[in-house]
């Protein structure tokens, strides 16, 4: 089935790729030069690697100065068009278990300001939504839920969507469709290990977050991994929040609160695993006027 998961070549990953897709996906990585098999082996780990555990590792992070993602650490084995990989909607394919899908929905709740306008970034058929708490757009539990996503039809699906643009955001990390401070929270559910130049998006989204809005990403180890970038495919779990943290970190200096971490499902082997990483745009007297990010004429 679509839902129907194998261990990948790294022990923290696990595809989602259904199996009558995963010869075809085989195919596609030699024809781009590489070989899933050998992609454990492809990059050197980063300074990600702390040794401490997922709870730890964004407590007291030692920033190296320039951003340490290199092009080799953001590469992905399938380079082709995100418009192709994703042209076949997979409406009603759940990329996480009921447990993981039940914390994401206890974490926005919590999370996600109640009457607000929020934007679903990497959006598809769902948005990840509790019941009465968005899930559906009648349900008025939000002002508005704007999602930017790869595939018009799965978006058209969601329930909980007021709008929805298709947008590929690896192709064009500008967001000219969403106006300066328009949002009063982002999240971006099981997608931020598949952003390719993840610094201007994440100036994106500090651009169209209020200030003293959160951004909250969120995922599990299970992945396209011809699609994820190599040095997220190859960390271990709690180096995942690290390099989640660094895209806040040097994206806009200064621009959000230090990021925060949390492992939301602590029991491995019971469900999938859940991180989030999240901060908030700082207020611009915080910052002492360093949050203005570029305009998305000039990101």
């Amino acid at each position: 089935s679509d839902t129907a998961r194998y261990r990948g070549t790294h022990p923290n990953t696990t595809s989602l790729l259904p199996s009558r897709w995963r010869g075809a996906a085989a195919v596609a990585a030699a024809a781009v030069g590489v070989a899933l098999a050998s992609s454990s082996s492809s990059v050197e780990p980063g300074p990600w690697e702390t040794g401490l555990s997922a709870a730890e590792v964004l407590s007291s992070p030692a920033w190296p100065a320039a951003f340490p993602l290199t092009a080799t650490h953001l590469a992905r084995l399938d380079e082709t068009p995100d418009t192709r990989f994703y042209a076949r909607p997979r409406i009603n394919v759940q990329h996480v278990d009921e447990s993981a899908i039940a914390a994401l929905q206890e974490l926005y709740a919590q999370e996600l300001p109640r009457g607000g306008a929020v934007l679903d970034l990497m959006s598809s058929w769902t948005s990840h939504l509790a019941e009465g708490r968005g899930r559906d757009r009648a349900d008025g539990h939000f002002a508005r839920v704007s999602g930017l996503g790869a595939h018009a039809e799965e978006l058209r699906a969601n329930p909980a969507l007021h709008d929805y643009h298709a947008h590929d955001i690896n192709a064009d990390p500008r967001l000219p469709m969403y106006a300066d401070e328009s949002f009063d929270a982002v999240f971006c559910s099981v997608s931020v290990d598949y952003l390719a130049d993840p610094l201007p998006v994440f100036r994106e989204i500090h651009r169209v977050l209020k200030p003293g809005g959160p951004a909250l990403f969120t995922w599990s180890n299970r992945m396209f991994p011809t699609k994820a970038i190599a040095a997220w495919r190859e960390a271990s779990e709690p180096a995942r929040l690290w390099i989640c943290g660094a895209y806040f970190h040097y994206s806009v200096p200064g621009g959000f609160t230090p990021p925060e971490g949390v492992d939301l499902l602590p029991h491995a082997g019971r469900s999938d695993p859940v991180y989030a990483v999240s901060a908030r745009k700082l207020e611009r007297e915080r910052a002492g006027g360093q949050t203005q990010s570029p305009s998305c004429e000039s990101v």
